[in-house]
């Protein structure tokens, strides 16, 4: 049974792989910081997602540029929340679907066109894609809302909703990778989940959080095509797309051992974020928490690195409410 908290919220079990309500592409890649490469995300960017769009199984997106870093205790001295001189830059952008499957058919049936306008995008791109694909383990996701809709809010706290926050289209992003010793999943999530709920308790400006498992990688968002395809894709400036490309390898041929986590949150803005996970740290409790339930599980991180959207689609977020 869920345990239920002091502010009287109910702790969720983790959700089982093959019941998780949505499935997530993470396309990840590095780029040049310049003013060209803005310009290409501005041109391109919505074309590739008026065309994720049109595909039946897709339930919204987030791109979402770096801005910074965490440095936590001098491990990453170098880091800062605000790095406007970070080059190259991550940029990430996550599509949501009803499942990977359909994720995979869209880049199948697609594929002359995304072919067509990533490598316009050639120029800017340092390192990637890579496009790893992860399911749901648990997530307290708010919609996002103006301030014309704070009374939205009030509705909702007067109907006694479990989970209300207030989230606006300025809010930063923090994403933590977490490699798993083998045989710890169950343990892991548990704890980062239990951690993620005291944050929720404890943390100023924390707005809701995702725990990602991966359970994949797409091969052809990851433009992994076999040899032949792989050269023709050299042998022109993207009008021409291979001839008939085939995947390098199927999804969950990718699955990783040790497995891997991403732990998406969300907050008023990542100044608030640098704070609130510093709690892992300072505060009794919570670094209790965290040291058995995450840290005692882990071979690499968390590394938390700061985002803010650019571009997005939201109504996948009433598929992973947990109220």
């Amino acid at each position: 049974m869920s345990e239920t908290h002091e502010q009287g919220l109910t702790m969720p079990e983790p959700i089982p792989e093959e019941d998780s309500p949505i499935h997530v592409a993470i396309n990840m890649s590095k780029v040049r910081n310049d003013e060209r490469s803005r310009e290409l995300m501005g041109s391109i960017g919505p074309k590739v997602c008026i065309t994720t769009a049109e595909h039946p199984g897709f339930v919204g997106f987030q791109a979402n540029l770096q801005v910074g870093a965490l440095p936590m205790a001098g491990r990453w001295g170098g880091a800062s929340v605000r790095m406007d001189d970070l080059n190259p830059i991550r940029n990430w952008q996550y599509t949501m679907w009803d499942s990977y499957q359909a994720h995979d058919e869209f880049h199948e049936q697609q594929f002359d066109r995304i072919f067509e306008l990533c490598t316009g995008c050639t120029e800017m791109v340092v390192e990637g894609p890579w496009e790893p694909v992860y399911s749901v383990v648990a997530a307290r996701m708010p919609r996002i809302k103006a301030m014309s809709q704070i009374f939205d809010t009030s509705q909702e706290m007067m109907r006694g909703e479990e989970f209300v926050r207030f989230a606006t289209p300025q809010r930063g992003v923090a994403c933590a990778p977490h490699t798993v010793k083998p045989g710890h999943e169950e343990a892991f999530e548990k704890g980062v989940i239990e951690t993620l709920e005291a944050l929720l308790q404890e943390a100023t400006g924390f707005l809701g959080y995702m725990v990602l498992k991966q359970i994949g990688v797409c091969p052809l968002g990851s433009f992994r095509f076999d040899p032949k395809s792989m050269g023709q894709a050299l042998e022109s400036m993207g009008a021409v797309p291979p001839d008939d490309p085939k995947p390098a390898f199927a999804t969950e041929e990718a699955r990783p051992s040790p497995p891997e986590y991403m732990i998406h949150t969300e907050w008023d803005a990542v100044e608030l974020a640098r704070l609130g996970f510093g709690k892992t740290l300072v505060n009794h409790r919570i670094r209790k928490i965290h040291d058995e339930g995450v840290m005692e599980h882990v071979i690499n991180g968390p590394y938390i690195m700061f985002f803010e959207p650019m571009m997005e689609e939201d109504s996948w977020r009433d598929r992973v409410r947990t109220d």
